[in-house]
C-alpha cells in the first residue's frame, strides 16, 4: 500500500510565523531549520517536514499501536538527498530507523508526501500495489486505486520498493524547455495534446521527477534517459490513473526493476507517484 498525504500552508499557519521555531521539530531539525536564510525556503521545508511526520505517525499508529508526537519523528535526508524518517519509540535506547520508502516534494504552498514500507513485501499480495489516502485527521480511507505492477499476474515482488513523490504547478512553460527535457516520444506527444498542453507538459515533468526521486538520483541523470506516456486525456484525472514509464537501457540494467506510476491533478496542481519495485 502507498500512503500518500497533502497539506497546505492552511494546515499549519504557525509555518508562516518566520519568528517561531515549531515545537514538533526534534533537537536536530530545529537546528537544521535554523539554517536558513531565505524565508520561502524555510518554510516549504517545515511543510515538507509537517506534511511527512503527520504520514509516518499514522504508519506507526497503524504499525505498532503507539500514537507518538511529531516531536518523537525524526525526518531526516541521506547523503544523496533522499529523506528518510526515524523514531524513538517506547522503551528505546535511540532513534530506530523506519523500514519505510519515503519521499516528499512542494509546490506553491502545498506539501505532498508518500510513504511505503520496504519490509514484509509479501503484504502486497501478488503482482498488485494499492494506493491510498492518508489524512492526519482521518482514519486511512479505501483505496481508489488498484493498477498491476506488471503484465504477468504471477509476478511476485522481489526487492524492496523505492517510492518518488512530486508535485508541479500548472502552467504554461517556454518551447525551449520542452525540447531541452523530453524525449521525441514525449516532445510529440506535448504538440498533440491541443488545449491539455500544459497539463500535460507539467504532468511529464513531474513524472519524470518523481522517477528520478525513486531512484535516488534527481536531476543528476539526464531527463531524457526516462519517457513517461500518459493516455489521451479530455480533462485531467481527479482520481489517482496509471501512466508508463520507461527508461533507457543502460538505466534499466543499472537499476533492475518493474515500474509502476500514477498520476491526477487538484488545485491545479499535478502529482505524481513512481515506484520501482
Amino acid at each position: 500500500m502507498i500512503h500518500w498525504l497533502l497539506q497546505s500552508l492552511d494546515d499549519c499557519p504557525e509555518i508562516l510565523r518566520g519568528d517561531a521555531t515549531p515545537a514538533w521539530l526534534s533537537a536536530a531539525e530545529q537546528q537544521r531549520l535554523h539554517s536558513f536564510k531565505v524565508e520561502k525556503r524555510r518554510r516549504d521545508w517545515l511543510l515538507g517536514r509537517w506534511t511527512a511526520k503527520n504520514l509516518v505517525q499514522r504508519h506507526l499508529v497503524q504499525t505498532t499501536g503507539e500514537s507518538p508526537t511529531l516531536d518523537t519523528i525524526f525526518i531526516g535526508a541521506d547523503a544523496d538527498g533522499a529523506p528518510y524518517a526515524s523514531y524513538q519509540g517506547r522503551g528505546a535506547r535511540g532513534e530506530e530507523r523506519l523500514a519505510v520508502s519515503l519521499s516528499i516534494s512542494h509546490s506553491h504552498g502545498m506539501a505532498f508526501c508518500g510513504l511505503v514500507e520496504t519490509m514484509g513485501t509479501s503484504d502486497y499480495g501478488i503482482g498488485r500495489l494499492e494506493i491510498g489516502n492518508w489524512a492526519p485527521s482521518r482514519n486511512l480511507q479505501s483505496p481508489n486505486l488498484q493498477s498491476p505492477i506488471s503484465q504477468s499476474p504471477n509476478l511476485l515482488i522481489s526487492q524492496s520498493p523505492s517510492l518518488g513523490c512530486d508535485i508541479e504547478f500548472i502552467e504554461p512553460r517556454e518551447p525551449n524547455f520542452v525540447s531541452s527535457f523530453f524525449t521525441a516520444e514525449e516532445m510529440a506527444a506535448v504538440a498533440a495534446s491541443g488545449r491539455n498542453q500544459d497539463i500535460l507538459t507539467t504532468a511529464i515533468w513531474s513524472g519524470k521527477e518523481a522517477v528520478l526521486k525513486a531512484l535516488r538520483e534527481g536531476l543528476r541523470i539526464d531527463t531524457r534517459r526516462i519517457t513517461c506516456r500518459f493516455d489521451p486525456f479530455d480533462a485531467p484525472p481527479q482520481e489517482w490513473s496509471p501512466f508508463t514509464v520507461k527508461v533507457d537501457d543502460e538505466l534499466a540494467r543499472q537499476f533492475s526493476g518493474v515500474w509502476s506510476a500514477w498520476w491526477r491533478c487538484a488545485q491545479n496542481l499535478a502529482m505524481t507517484c513512481a515506484i520501482i519495485t
